[in-house]
């Protein structure tokens, strides 16, 4: 079992400078090179109030969680949460997920 570290906040501008961009309808990845083996799950204000964003931020950690022993640790990962999150199941992020690191090239069945 791989255990991946939080992105600090130095390491955030790294990622977003230097990621590729998977946009998805709940979900957006970024993908890095730049830091190895580190996450971040990001939900602004946007995606509503704290406790919704709290839950957007608990749905892409468990959806990233189910996904893990699969992913390449010298790569480092950024889940940002769209507003169309809201009200989501866990099972319907974890799809659309799994299809962003599909186009990424990482086949999880």
């Amino acid at each position: 079992m791989k255990l991946w570290e939080r992105l600090s906040e130095s390491e955030f501008g790294l990622v977003f400078n230097n990621a590729k961009k998977y946009h998805g309808k709940y979900v957006v990845l970024l993908v890095s090179q730049e830091v190895k083996g580190k996450v971040g799950f990001v939900a602004s204000k946007k995606v509503g109030k704290a406790y919704q964003r709290n839950r957007a931020r608990r749905l892409m950690r468990e959806a990233f969680l189910s996904c893990e022993p699969y992913l390449p640790s010298e790569k480092s990962y950024v889940l940002i949460a769209r507003q169309d999150i809201k009200g989501k199941k866990m099972w319907e992020v974890l799809e659309e997920y799994r299809k962003l690191l599909k186009r990424e090239g990482i086949n999880i069945e």
